[in-house]
């Protein structure tokens, strides 16, 4: 009862995740209040725009199957597929090894 629980849990938090990274902006505005306009002009909102441009990485692993498929920058996809070596040893543990 208690893994079923924290699974429907992880699932929550991962369907969260995803939706909160699709809306949020790779453009960070913070204005002061004295730069604030109402009305500007395009070519000042490409100029904010690429002063403030953040640079995004990351890394994950898709499983299919027993064949881990590991994309994104190398550092972060090392880390996903520690992680993910990690998760697939608990699982075999929970399902053979602790009954």
């Amino acid at each position: 009862m208690l893994l079923e629980i924290i699974a429907l849990m992880m699932i929550v938090l991962g369907i969260f995740l995803i939706f909160r990274g699709l809306t949020e902006s790779p453009y960070e505005f913070e204005l002061p209040e004295s730069e604030i306009e109402p009305e500007f002009e395009e070519e000042d909102w490409e100029r904010r725009k690429r002063r403030k441009k953040t640079e995004v990485k990351a890394g994950g692993v898709v499983l299919i199957g027993p064949i881990p498929i590991v994309f994104g920058e190398s550092r972060l996809a090392v880390y996903a597929l520690i992680l993910t070596i990690i998760l697939m040893l608990m699982t075999f543990l929970l399902m053979f090894g602790w009954r």
